[in-house]
């Protein structure tokens, strides 16, 4: 049986260069994920899909109040990263957001005023878009350098949305 851990340092340039707690965050996020996708979209006999329609279904069909700090703190982040003086950064346009949920992330992130449900969807979109650029290679292009609060932040996101669907 092979390590996984020693062969990604052998073979993979520049895993060796991240931190223990950026490798654990990076292996993190895709068990995270899928358990909240299960929970979210895998509901009343549906097949668990968690693109962005069912996201927002999901969270709009809510019978709780999705309330988080954890929400909050990484809206500040997640806007901060994302745009500068209202305007989409460059960060932003890797994370290819479709045309048609492009208000829903602008809303969630810069509207001070967004309720907690407009919020958590707009979170959830953008960690659907990492977790599509981790899965689909983008993330790997760059060694998933400098990754760690993108991650850190999805996962606690994750984190405390997975319990909503209980």
């Amino acid at each position: 049986m092979t390590d996984s851990a020693r062969w990604l340092n052998r073979n993979f340039a520049g895993w060796s260069n991240l931190t223990a707690q950026e490798k654990r965050a990076i292996r993190d996020f895709p068990v995270l994920w899928s358990i909240f996708e299960l929970r979210a979209t895998g509901r009343n006999g549906q097949r668990p899909d968690a693109s962005p329609e069912r996201i927002c279904q999901a969270v709009d069909d809510l019978e709780v109040e999705p309330t988080s700090e954890v929400f909050q703190r990484a809206k500040i982040y997640f806007s901060s990263r994302y745009f500068h003086a209202g305007n989409p950064t460059v960060a932003y346009s890797h994370l290819q957001v479709n045309d048609a949920f492009q208000g829903r992330v602008r809303d969630a992130l810069l509207d001070a005023g967004a309720g907690t449900g407009v919020v958590l969807i707009g979170l959830l979109l953008v960690v659907n878009r990492l977790r599509k650029n981790f899965l689909h290679g983008g993330k790997a292009a760059y060694a998933f350098a400098d990754q760690l609060d993108n991650f850190r932040h999805a996962n606690a996101v994750l984190m405390s949305a997975i319990p909503l669907w209980d």
